[in-house]
Formats: structure tokens, C-alpha cells, sequence
């Protein structure tokens, strides 16, 4: 306060210190109360500038803190990306090992496939040894053969026995350089033995599926697909027996084939073509065949054939050979190169329609029309039953790849069974 008096005096004294005496008392109340007020808004702008001084230091510490707490982050940045950088290095140094391991693969596939070479030739070089002493054969028991093989070698007859029916392979035609016809100057339609271990097997079942849910209905291309199961060949009837019929024989002479429960009975006898001329035609092997005769006379005949010291029954799937008669035979299932399984609407007694895989996916559908969205919106008919449904079993074979061939699907001329006593 006494600063502010001073100050006051100074300012009165030096401004109108020449004029005071001239002033009444009245004039000088006035001139006093208008110094104080100056001095009153002179002090109140010294304050504000001192919170201004005191608000923009304690700013410069908050930018100080933050810079501190920004130095600190970057310091753990930068540790991180040298921590990477070594990661990517050791990622770099691990592909290149891979890679230089890759790259011995197909040398060791040449190597495995040298060695089975090697191990076939030692087989046939054992099997020439066996074959030089013919008497250590029909020495042999009975029980290193497969049925089929005694049947074939004399060993066994058909009596009283209820056999299995294990696919053991398929026959396939190999048109090398072929045009299609059965020959020409160019190749020729070679058959070719094919065991199940290098097939792969689709199998969609017999089924009729009531769909009861509407979104199950316009996602019937999944159930399609569902019932499109791919297996290897040898799961096929560990996985499903019930597609392979069972041969039950009454005194060699009477042949039940029993499938599905279903049961059809036929005259049974063994024929043979072993001439001269036959055993030239046929490669020396024996011609021995399962006659199997309906109640209609009509005869079918089962071919025995030998490969690789094997002897399997065959189906003939061929065209021209019994037509949809094989299902006869206990055959219940056909091949196919295409999804079977289709989604069927019915409206009413006998209105149907029908959607596969490759049909749009308003197939089937109601329809409504948004002028907003100017899009339809699909959903099932009112008053309509969906069903997924495939007719019947039906097989699709594919070849499993190899480093010589690559994954094709194939139709069998031929499938091959083995016989397994029950």
C-alpha cells in the first residue's frame, strides 16, 4: 500500500504538479479518485500477467513430462525394432535352411523310387528261385493262399461256405496315344490294373433328408456337398460294407448273393476254357469263370483272373456286358463322375422339381422384389416340402497322385473282389 502512495505522489506530483495549485478542493477529490482507479486496473493487469507467467509454467512442465515419457517411449521402440530385426534375421536364416532341405526332396523321392525299383527286382529274382523248384510250391499249405488262389490252383472247392466280397481293385483302360477307337497306328487302349491303395473313393449314399428348416433349404448346396465323402481306397469297406454283397454257396452248386437284405438265389457251377488255344489267347493263365444262372436261364459269368500272382473275381462294368442287370448280382451302387445328390420339391399329389449343384441358387425359390435395394430376396414356397435326395449309392474314383501321375478321375471297366471266408 505504501508503494502504491508512493507511486500515487509520484504520478500526481510529476503530471499536475504545475496545475494543483490551480485546482479547488472539489477538482482534487476527483483528480485522486481517478489516479486510484488507474492504479487499480494497473495492479489487475500485473496480476494477470502473473498467472499467465504461472499457467505457462506449469504447461512447460506438463511438455517437459510428456517429452520425458515420449523418450522413454521411443527408447522401448527402438529396443523392439532391433528385437525384430534379429527375428527376421533368424526367420531369413530358418527359410533358407527349408529351402536347402526342400531341395533335396525330389533327390530322395528318385531315391525311394530306385529303391522300390530295386526292391521289385529282388522280389522277381526270388520269385524266378521259387518258381525253379515246383514241387516246393504244391508243398506249400493251404493256408498261404487266399481263397481264390486255391480255388485257382486246385487246392480248394466250393462247398458249404458264405464268402465276403472285398474290392481289392479296379481295371482301367489306358488309351496311350489313342484317338479312341481300339487301335490305330499311332497307340493302343492298354488295360491296367489299379489296387485300391492308389485309388481314392467319393461315395455319396442313398438318402432322402426332409429339409424343415427355410435356411437349410436355400443352403441345399451344402448338403450336396456333405454327402460327397472322399476316402482312400482301402477305407472303402472297412467304412462301408454294406455296399458289397456276401456270396453264400450251398454244396457248390446253389449261390445266395445277400445285399442290403435283400437275397436272390442262383444256379451255381465253375466253367473253364483251357485249350491249347485258350491258354495262348489268355497268356497261359487258366480260364476259370463263376457261371451264375436266374430263374430265367439267363447266365452271368464271373471272370477269375490273375495279376501279379493274385487271383480276384471280377465285375465287369463295361458297357454291352449285363447293362443295369449287374445289380442283380448284389451290386447296389453305381459309378459316377457327378454330384447325384439333388434338392427336390414337391407341391402337391405328383408336382416335382428339381436343383443339383450347378443349377442358380433362385432355382426353386419364391421371390420378392425390393424397389430400395432394387434386389431380390429368395425364400421357399409356402405349401412346398424340400427334400435332399440321392436315388441310390453311387461311387467316383480318382487316381491318388504320384511324382509319375497326377490326381484323375477314372471309370472302371472292371472292379476287382476278393473272396473272405465268414
Amino acid at each position: 500500500m505504501r508503494c502504491v502512495l508512493i507511486i500515487f505522489l509520484f504520478v500526481f506530483s510529476t503530471t499536475i504538479g504545475q496545475d494543483i495549485e490551480n485546482l479547488n478542493k472539489r477538482e482534487l477529490r476527483e483528480l485522486a479518485n481517478s489516479q486510484k482507479k488507474q492504479i487499480i486496473i494497473k495492479n489487475s493487469q500485473i496480476n494477470d500477467q502473473k498467472s499467465v507467467i504461472e499457467n505457462s509454467s506449469e504447461r512447460i512442465k506438463e511438455l517437459n513430462q510428456t517429452k520425458i515419457e515420449l523418450e522413454i517411449s521411443l527408447s522401448k521402440y527402438e529396443d523392439n525394432l532391433k528385437d525384430l530385426e534379429k527375428n527376421n534375421i533368424s526367420l531369413i536364416e530358418t527359410i533358407k535352411k527349408l529351402n536347402a532341405k526342400n531341395s533335396v526332396i525330389p533327390e530322395l523321392e528318385n531315391e525311394i523310387v530306385k529303391l522300390k525299383d530295386s526292391i521289385n527286382s529282388i522280389n522277381n529274382l526270388l520269385f524266378s528261385y521259387k518258381s525253379e523248384d515246383s514241387l516246393s510250391i504244391y508243398q506249400k499249405s493251404s493256408a498261404d493262399y487266399g481263397f481264390l488262389n486255391n480255388l485257382y490252383l486246385g487246392y480248394s472247392q466250393i462247398e458249404n461256405q458264405t464268402f465276403r466280397l472285398v474290392p481289392a481293385g479296379i481295371i482301367a483302360i489306358n488309351e496311350l496315344n489313342s484317338d479312341n477307337s481300339y487301335y490305330d497306328e499311332n497307340g493302343y487302349r492298354i488295360s491296367q490294373f489299379l489296387s485300391m491303395s492308389e485309388l481314392k473313393i467319393g461315395i455319396q449314399e442313398k438318402k432322402k433328408t426332409f429339409l424343415t428348416n427355410k435356411n437349410d433349404v436355400k443352403n441345399y448346396k451344402k448338403f450336396i456337398k456333405d454327402n460327397n465323402k472322399i476316402i482312400s481306397g482301402p477305407n472303402l469297406y472297412n467304412l462301408y460294407p454294406k455296399l458289397f454283397p456276401t456270396f453264400s454257396f450251398l454244396k457248390g452248386k446253389l449261390l445266395s448273393i445277400t445285399n442290403d437284405d435283400e437275397s436272390k438265389d442262383f444256379l451255381f457251377s465253375i466253367k473253364e476254357k483251357n485249350t491249347d488255344e485258350d491258354l495262348e489267347n489268355q497268356l497261359g493263365q487258366k480260364g476259370k469263370y463263376f457261371s451264375l444262372t436266374d430263374d430265367n436261364e439267363k447266365e452271368y459269368l464271373l471272370e477269375l483272373i490273375l495279376i501279379n500272382n493274385e487271383v480276384y473275381l471280377t465285375f465287369n462294368f463295361r458297357k454291352n456286358s449285363y447293362g443295369n442287370e449287374i445289380e442283380k448280382l448284389g451290386v447296389k451302387w453305381e459309378i459316377t463322375s457327378n454330384h447325384e445328390t439333388k434338392l427336390i420339391r414337391y407341391y402337391g399329389d405328383d408336382y416335382t422339381q428339381t436343383a443339383n449343384l450347378e443349377s442358380a441358387e433362385s432355382r426353386l425359390m419364391d421371390s420378392d422384389y425390393n424397389n430400395n435395394t432394387r434386389k431380390y430376396t429368395y425364400f421357399p414356397y409356402e405349401n412346398s416340402d424340400y427334400y435332399i435326395e440321392c436315388d441310390r449309392n453311387y461311387m467316383s474314383i480318382w487316381l491318388v497322385p504320384t511324382i509319375y501321375e497326377k490326381q484323375v478321375r477314372i471309370t472302371p471297366g472292371m472292379f476287382l473282389f476278393k473272396l473272405e471266408e465268414i
